[in-house]
């Protein structure tokens, strides 16, 4: 083993490094049925086959028997639009406590190297992490916007970093993180309650 190599930590973003089960999954529901009607969206988001912005979307519009692909860049568009306003309205989006301290302190080593695997879209991602007072100077980010594949995200995200490291390590705090983290073999570390009970 090459000691000398970095330990690569990959993040997801929402219930991990800021909070936003209050806000945000409402404006996502209310943008998709705000462009493609009165459309029927399961509540449950793990019954998803991908729980990302575009896979759960691509889901509801087959279950839906919608298909036309613009309607994809036309909720993305809009939903960004809802949650920049949400946020300048002064709504809600706080950091997970200690988040923003250990993601400062891993930066700061150089045994270390950073990024951010959500399954949000990357121009929501960025506001939400940028309101919640996040560096994101250093850190490699990929979203839903690279793939609707929470696998594929995550895989992405160590390509951009652009290394080969001696460990990886995703910390996350849903159930789709974990399946994610196995098929890959990285290390996990869960937070929050979603998970407890469930490793």
């Amino acid at each position: 083993m090459d000691t000398n190599k970095k330990i690569a930590t990959i993040f997801d973003i929402d219930g991990t490094l800021v909070e936003t089960a209050g806000f945000e999954d409402e404006l996502y529901i209310a943008m998709v049925r705000d462009v493609l009607g009165d459309v029927r969206i399961r509540e449950d988001w793990s019954t998803y086959r991908h729980v990302t912005d575009i896979g759960v979307l691509r889901q509801v519009m087959e279950e839906n028997q919608i298909h036309d692909e613009s309607r994809i860049q036309e909720v993305r568009a809009k939903f960004g639009k809802t949650v920049s306003q949400y946020l300048h309205d002064g709504g809600e989006c706080l950091p997970i406590n200690g988040a923003i301290g250990l993601v400062d302190m891993l930066l700061s080593s150089n045994q270390y190297a950073i990024g951010i695997a959500t399954g949000g879209w990357g121009h929501t991602a960025k506001m939400k992490l940028n309101h919640a007072g996040f560096n994101l100077q250093d850190v490699a980010m990929t979203s839903s916007d690279d793939s609707e594949e929470r696998v594929t995200i995550m895989r992405k995200c160590i390509d951009a970093l652009g290394e080969s490291y001696r460990r990886i390590v995703y910390v996350g705090d849903a159930e789709w993180d974990v399946i994610a983290t196995r098929k890959l073999g990285w290390q996990f570390i869960g937070v929050g309650t979603r998970l407890k009970g469930k490793r």
